[in-house]
């Protein structure tokens, strides 16, 4: 039985003094020329295309980024040939020392639950197939109730998996209904924080060093949040997207951080995929260069 996620995760952070998450997020319109398939209605020429840009990108950050993001979205409009991409992208990271992370979104109401639990966190042993690898974490969507919660949760420490649950998102409408303060008169979000804080301290889900493998998703461009966000989640990792692209900077993530640089991890997708290139440079030289300058600015914020 492997390590608790979270632990795994906070000695790859430490390894590599970097708390960044590259999120691959396949565009082919936005490869490569050198990948880019001639013509994007060719679903074949489109998968390989995918498979040859998902493994170079995981070659290029292997010893930069502890874990990766793949968002299912990408792969699962591409049918059955993108699902097995998206499922042998995992392995690849896997075999190149990085933990990753399915971000699927899932939710839902009993049985549906226990069934995405299923395919998105548990090992995938057939008979007549060689065993799949499912990623270590995922990230999942409280919005239909808590008890929708309980089959990832109950995987997750019979796997020794992770969850990041979406509290706060990255996205400008997110206040629309995040931002609505209740009853009580905490926000949505925060009401959420509160009941993730609930799960997230069970018995056999904090590690070793204080944090648990249930975490939680906040946008990195939410600055008015995240403090907020913090003190309510204490035991949680926070993984903050928005980084480059969207708008969010390293001073931005400050307040998730703990003292010792623990706390989160920042995920950019855009901005270190597809960087501008120098002249003759070999596209997975500017995805590490964009990779390694992301770390590089949250090292000097965050140390």
């Amino acid at each position: 039985m492997p390590e608790p996620f979270i632990d795994r995760l906070i000695e790859a952070i430490r390894a590599k003094n970097s708390p960044i998450c590259v999120g691959i997020d396949p565009m082919p319109d936005k490869f490569p020329a050198e990948l880019r398939p001639g013509n994007l209605r060719d679903r074949d020429a489109v998968v390989a295309a995918i498979d040859a840009f998902g493994r170079g990108v995981i070659d290029a950050v292997a010893d930069v980024a502890p874990i990766v993001k793949l968002q299912s979205a990408y792969f699962e409009r591409l049918v059955w040939p993108g699902v097995q991409t998206y499922y042998e992208l995992i392995r690849y990271a896997h075999s190149k020392g990085l933990l990753v992370i399915g971000d699927v979104k899932r939710g839902d109401i009993g049985a549906t639950s226990e069934a995405y639990a299923a395919a998105h966190l548990e090992a995938m042993n057939f008979e007549d197939h060689p065993p799949a690898d499912t990623p270590d974490a995922i990230t999942v969507n409280p919005f239909l109730g808590f008890d929708t919660l309980k089959p990832f949760v109950d995987v997750c420490k019979a796997q020794q998996k992770g969850l990041f649950v979406l509290v706060r998102t990255s996205n400008p409408g997110s206040g629309d209904l995040q931002d609505l303060r209740t009853e009580s008169g905490a926000t949505l979000s925060e009401l959420i924080a509160d009941k993730v804080t609930g799960i997230a301290t069970e018995a056999g889900l904090v590690g070793k060093f204080g944090y648990s493998s249930i975490g939680a998703v906040v946008g990195a461009t939410q600055t008015h949040t995240i403090e907020s966000l913090r003190k309510r989640l204490p035991k949680s990792v926070f993984l903050l997207p928005g980084y480059g692209t969207q708008g969010a900077t390293a001073e931005m993530t400050r307040a998730a951080f703990d003292q010792n640089g623990l706390g989160a991890i920042v995920s950019a997708s855009r901005s270190v995929l597809y960087p501008p290139r120098e002249a003759g440079e070999p596209w997975q030289n500017a995805v590490r260069r964009a990779a390694t300058a992301m770390r590089d600015q949250l090292r000097n914020v965050v140390g």
